[in-house]
């Protein structure tokens, strides 16, 4: 883990105490920032969701037996919606996210219920920073964090395809356990530091014949308290919504959204400033290209969303470059 800190005091006046106390007030504000989460809603204004990472096309539609590798580049820009102290310290705060998804699945044969059975496992690779320039009234002062390495892995133990027609239906658990290297004192750390469970229903409406698929994916987030900071992350209510034009076996363009709402505040000792509850939208355009590679089904997807209507979060744009084949 990298964990790297820089602090850089610009100004005040010359006089070293004033400065020190500046760099101090700074840090001391933007670790409140992060580290008493309530300001936020869901702790460090993040979540284990991430818009656009749901599916692309069809993701209801269950996929022919075998095994499936994807890798999912992602690029997430973003600015929190909220001041840091209001009336005290103003300021800008940049955050970036590189997230390198490896995902694999083992779909089956077998039935259960009815519907088809399958697995998957999911491996982050993240890089995140946060730049902060902070302007207070001795001055202006510049901190930046950084982390890079391994987060939290998911594993999906029970995932359940069903038919019915032209509707086809996903049901599945996400469980998601602290794996990443935790820093408490990096405002980038790359690990969450808890437990989560993701229930996932996702609906596709297939008609080939007009060559027009919809999906709306919702799904039910559960965190478990972090004990570190003993601050709990309220329940996330979370829905990816895609519309995708199909011109050919081949190849789907189309436009896709979420929309994201935390419908419990959060609680535990550390969220020492009240229950708060985040809220965000997104919207952009998406390619889907699926080749033959050595005589394998590849699978190539790029999408851009764009986020609006957040409140106690991150506010950005996200954009995923996608690549997979069947074995």
């Amino acid at each position: 883990m990298l964990g790297r800190r820089i602090i850089r005091q610009i100004g005040a006046g010359g006089r070293r105490g004033p400065a020190m106390w500046l760099v101090g007030l700074a840090i001391a504000a933007l670790f409140q920032y992060w580290t008493v989460p309530s300001a936020r809603a869901a702790e460090g204004g993040i979540s284990y969701y991430l818009p656009g990472l749901y599916g692309d096309i069809a993701a209801g539609l269950a996929p022919e037996p075998g095994h499936y590798w994807f890798t999912t580049n992602t690029y997430y820009t973003a600015t929190p919606t909220d001041p840091i102290l209001p009336g005290q310290i103003d300021g800008e705060i940049d955050g970036a996210l590189y997230l390198n998804l490896i995902r694999g699945f083992w779909v089956t044969d077998k039935k259960i219920l009815g519907a088809r059975y399958a697995a998957s496992v999911r491996i982050p690779l993240l890089k995140v920073s946060v730049d902060a320039d902070v302007q207070t009234p001795l001055g202006p002062a510049s901190l930046a964090f950084d982390d890079f390495g391994l987060g939290d892995i998911g594993i999906i133990p029970v995932s359940l395809y069903w038919q019915l027609g032209r509707l086809n239906l996903n049901l599945y658990q996400t469980v998601t356990a602290p794996t990443g290297d935790y820093d408490v004192a990096n405002l980038a750390t790359v690990s969450r530091n808890q437990w989560s469970f993701d229930t996932v229903l996702a609906a596709t409406w297939l008609d080939l014949d007009a060559g027009i698929e919809v999906t709306v994916i919702p799904g039910i987030l559960v965190n478990t308290q972090n004990p570190t900071t003993n601050y709990r992350s309220g329940t996330e209510f979370h829905m990816d919504v895609m519309v995708n034009r199909i011109f050919s076996p081949k190849f789907a363009m189309g436009l896709h959204g979420s929309f994201y709402r935390q419908i419990t505040g959060d609680s535990g000792t550390g969220a020492v400033l009240g229950s708060f509850k985040g809220r965000a939208s997104s919207i952009g355009p998406a390619l889907i290209y699926r080749p033959k590679v050595a005589g394998r089904q590849g699978y190539l997807s790029l999408k851009w969303l764009h986020e609006f209507d957040v409140e106690n979060r991150f506010e950005g744009n996200l954009f995923t470059l996608t690549a997979g084949i069947k074995f």
